[in-house]
């Protein structure tokens, strides 16, 4: 149940890299609010969308900045990885919360050039490549300074492989932030952290509401 029904909310999740909507944590996402926030969806509170994003870094912003403008609606972002780099990008022209799941935050050392080459997707089983001028796209989405801090909820996991946690948290001192010991860069502590994500989100799990009358009654009773 929404916090406050007066807005109704977008909530875009973004995949990392060479990832998919049919990865993990998105499909816990997805059916975690098909489970919990159904009667939100169906009531136009709620509208979840979990876009398979282009490889190439241009068009995935291009896409999602079009995404971002089709309604007035608020919008929340969920940021995997890269999908995380994206988010900031965006977040500094959008006016909304963001939530970044062991996100890049810096291309350090050039990183960009760590995307270079050839690709196979796990999922779709889809070939592509990554040039020089992707990097350099890519390049040119780092955000600096990042703005509006407070509306940021930093997810990031210590056992990460792939990224430095301490990063993240250099970058977004005045981030609201939780930090799990161990784990991995696919951020395993997910599923059992979504009642959070969506509260910050601003939806709540209230099983009080879904106590009925006559069970307040019976309970009386008894």
């Amino acid at each position: 149940m929404r916090n406050d029904d007066s807005l109704n909310t977008r909530l875009i999740y973004l995949h990392g890299f060479n990832s998919s909507p049919e990865s993990q944590k998105a499909q816990n996402l997805i059916q975690f609010i098909a489970k919990e926030f159904a009667d939100d969806q169906e009531q136009g509170r709620l509208d979840l969308h979990v876009p398979a994003l282009p490889h190439k870094p241009a068009r995935a912003i291009a896409m999602l900045e079009n995404l971002i403008r089709e309604e007035t609606a608020a919008t929340v972002l969920i940021g995997s990885s890269l999908g995380g780099f994206y988010s900031i990008y965006l977040a500094q022209d959008f006016p909304c919360k963001v939530i970044l799941i062991n996100p890049l935050v810096t291309l350090q050392h050039d990183a960009s050039t760590d995307f270079l080459g050839k690709h196979i997707n796990p999922y779709s089983g889809e070939t592509f490549e990554i040039v020089q001028e992707d990097a350099e796209a890519l390049g040119q989405m780092e955000v600096t300074e990042i703005k509006h801090q407070e509306n940021y909820f930093l997810l990031l996991e210590s056992g990460d492989q792939v990224l430095d946690y301490r990063l993240a948290l250099e970058k977004l001192p005045q981030a609201r932030h939780k930090v799990i010991q161990g784990g991995s860069h696919r951020f395993d502590s997910f599923a059992k952290l979504l009642p959070e994500i969506m509260q910050f989100a601003g939806f709540s799990l209230d099983r009080n509401h879904a106590v009925t009358a006559d069970e307040m009654q019976d309970k009386q009773e008894h």
